[in-house]
């Protein structure tokens, strides 16, 4: 596996790691719950580089991960 493809894994348990956090609080849990990322093009351009399925022309993108949806978007 290539450092980029390791890296990526990394941050993707990073952000199951929040969602269990925030699923497993009493206060947040039981709502919908997202966490936008307001990114630059080249930070953007990154994340999306590690998914096939992504329409390039697209300004946003999800994962969920859990009950909580975390939203990359491309800053204006």
């Amino acid at each position: 596996m290539g450092k980029n493809n390791e890296d990526f894994r990394n941050k993707l348990k990073i952000l199951a790691q929040i969602s269990d956090l925030i699923e497993n609080e009493d206060y947040f849990n039981g709502g919908e719950t997202e966490v936008n990322f307001i990114l630059e093009k080249e930070k953007y351009d990154i994340i999306l580089r590690n998914f096939r399925e992504i329409d390039w022309n697209n300004k946003s993108f999800l994962i969920k991960i859990g009950d909580v949806n975390f939203r990359f978007v491309l800053k204006k």
